[in-house]
């Protein structure tokens, strides 16, 4: 009877263990499915989550605004000259009304014209002035022909603009000072003021 029991009690263990590692597989898959699960949450990035995608987004669009912006705005160009305004006796003198002589680089005079916006400083810390150009001389002259006929020393051959200064400036009163003069030649694109874009652009 200990026997058959013992025996029996043998069958029932063994039962158990045929039966245990049916069940043991799916119970491990469910673990390893929610233990991956909660891993890939852990690892995901902070970068995706809701705000700073549309932030990232938000940069993105002004970006965009930016560069179409600069790539379509215009800046005033400027050719900068030097020269001096001319005494009683000049002989391109009139009466009191002070004109001035502007000397500009030969590489100027594809863009220099008659007619052209101009700001011109007298001396160092003299009026400022709103003028347009009123002649220029397309024909080069030498630093001794600018030297006899101005009075004024330049180092290259150059062109000579007019500017009529208007009854405000006497000649009688600023005869023989220097001027600085900023001539409007047209526009450029904004663009143009990146490093390295300017170089590129006057190399089309």
């Amino acid at each position: 009877m200990l026997s058959i029991s013992y025996c029996f009690q043998e069958v029932k263990w063994q039962g158990m263990t045929t039966e245990r590692p049916t069940k043991l597989p799916i119970f491990r898959s469910k673990t390893l499915q929610k233990y991956m699960q909660n891993r890939e949450k852990n690892v995901l990035p902070r970068i995706v989550a809701p705000p700073v995608f549309i932030f990232s987004w938000i940069v993105l669009i002004l970006l965009i605004v930016a560069t179409i912006t600069v790539s379509l705005g215009q800046i005033p160009a400027y050719i900068t000259g030097s020269g001096i305004i001319l005494g009683i006796n000049s002989i391109t003198h009139q009466g009191d009304r002070a004109i001035g002589a502007i000397f500009l680089p030969a590489s100027s005079s594809t863009n220099i014209r008659p007619g052209l916006p101009a700001q011109v400083q007298i001396g160092q810390a003299g009026p400022q002035l709103r003028r347009t150009l009123n002649q220029v001389n397309q024909n080069l002259l030498s630093p001794d022909a600018i030297r006899l006929k101005y009075g004024f020393e330049v180092t290259d051959p150059s062109l000579v603009a007019i500017v009529e200064l208007g009854p405000g400036i006497s000649s009688h009163l600023y005869g023989g000072s220097p001027i600085r003069v900023q001539i409007q030649v047209g526009s450029q694109s904004l663009l143009t003021l990146l490093p390295g874009v300017n170089s590129l652009w006057k190399g089309r």
